[in-house]
């Protein structure tokens, strides 16, 4: 087991700092989960093994995206280790809660640091958590993945131990904007938090709006905690946009639909990330998230039958067998593909230590759920090649096939707007 010196100062953090919330569990796939940032009393299997540490938040609210990513990453450890593990060790995963606190999220990984127990560590789907602990985890020297999608924890080249396997919104962007002007239309009004990547993200997304043509009528926000959003809808409604853009966090997506819906705006909506089943159940469904469009590489199948991706769907029919159901989030998508991604480094490094894995990485190139993962680039980013999709009746449709087949004259009568 490799040993690192880390500051004493983390060390006294941990003494002092951190508090136990909850109990250990045993996860189905051998790791364990830990609501307290203790560390788990899993059995150790016998031989060599390599350990993964992660923080997510399982409890709170955006726990359904926090277990979704923690169960992805857990199918894909299943595989690797039926299929030999990284470089013959057994790999092992330890998950923390973070219970969607930023502070709570740098307790657990100073903790993980002060221990000196693990090989990698992967962490978090919200992007505020992995802004505050990748400097942690780089200045230790550890391997790790961050789940979020906020380009600002990636624009630091220092740290040079961080990859992403998911995607980086600011890249999207620009694509939503020449997506809206592919449906023709001006204008457009902005919702977004004022997390990490709510923000970020209706930023870059405003900044393309500027230098492509199209005018933002209005720019509303709201924090991620809040559930009226009465007045940002009225704000809205009253700017007249030809479509409105949404960059939430998950636990907003859902109401923010339905009460935009309810208020009688019946318009196109983009989503700054693909409509997750957890999304569209509290929005009420179709037709409330009809007509919802969006940028990603992932989609976010209902029904594996609408899959026609082998590889998607041979992971959707896993994940069902596995946990009697389809994701509720598409971060199990991101936590899978996290994984496969540093199994290639692995294949590819032929050692599991943190140099060899972090250089090896550079030189991935493999396929995802999402399409191709390419790190070649030097950004440390898996992708760069996205598709346009438009959610009707609970399917997401390839917006040039909707349009092809005449989608948009059929949103114009069924909503009864011209545009």
């Amino acid at each position: 087991m490799k040993r690192r010196m880390i500051a004493i100062l983390l060390a006294l953090v941990m003494l002092f700092g951190l508090v136990a919330c909850g109990n250990n569990g045993t996860t189905n796939n051998g790791g364990t989960t830990n609501n307290s940032g203790e560390g788990g009393d899993t059995t150790e299997p016998e031989g060599e093994t390599f350990r993964i540490g992660t923080y997510l938040q399982l409890t709170g609210s955006n726990s359904v995206a926090g277990n979704s990513g923690k169960q992805g990453i857990e199918l894909a450890v299943k595989q690797i280790n039926e299929q030999g593990g990284f470089n013959g060790a057994t790999v092992v995963v330890e998950n923390f809660d973070t219970q969607g606190s930023t502070e709570e999220a740098v307790k657990v990984v100073q903790k993980m640091l002060s221990g000196d127990n693990y090989d990698a560590i992967i962490g978090s789907v919200n992007s505020n958590e992995v802004s505050a602990c990748i400097g942690y985890i780089n200045e230790a020297k550890v391997y790790n993945f961050g789940l979020g999608t906020s380009a600002t924890w990636m624009e630091d080249d220092s740290m040079i131990y961080t990859f992403r396997a998911s995607c980086n919104n600011n890249r999207i962007a620009p694509l939503d904007v020449d997506l809206i002007k592919e449906l023709g239309y001006d204008s457009v009004a902005i919702m977004n938090g004022t997390d990490d990547t709510g923000a970020s993200t209706a930023d870059a997304f405003e900044a393309a709006c500027e230098e492509k043509g199209v005018t933002v009528t209005t720019r509303q926000q709201c924090d991620s905690e809040d559930t009226d959003f009465t007045g940002q809808i009225s704000q809205i409604i009253s700017s007249d946009p030809d479509c409105v853009f949404m960059s939430l966090i998950g636990t907003t997506f859902g109401p923010f639909v339905k009460q935009l819906r309810n208020s009688g705006y019946k318009g196109m909506i983009g989503c700054k990330e693909c409509f997750s089943a957890e999304y569209q159940n509290v929005a009420g469904g179709s037709p409330n998230t009809d007509y919802i469009f969006y940028v990603y590489p992932y989609v976010a199948y209902t029904d594996i039958n609408d899959c026609e991706i082998p590889n998607m769907k041979a992971f959707l029919e896993a994940y069902q067998a596995e946990y009697g159901e389809l994701p509720a989030h598409e971060s199990a998508y991101r936590g899978y593909d996290t994984m496969m991604a540093m199994w290639e480094a692995s294949k590819i490094a032929g050692a599991n230590d943190d140099e060899s894995l972090r250089e090896a990485t550079h030189q991935v190139v493999c396929e995802g759920l999402g399409g191709t993962m390419d790190f070649t680039d030097g950004s440390r980013e898996a992708y760069s090649d996205f598709y346009s999709f438009v959610l009707v009746g609970g399917k997401d449709i390839l917006v040039e096939d909707w349009l092809a087949d005449g989608g948009y004259e059929e949103y114009l009568a069924t909503t009864g707007r011209d545009r």
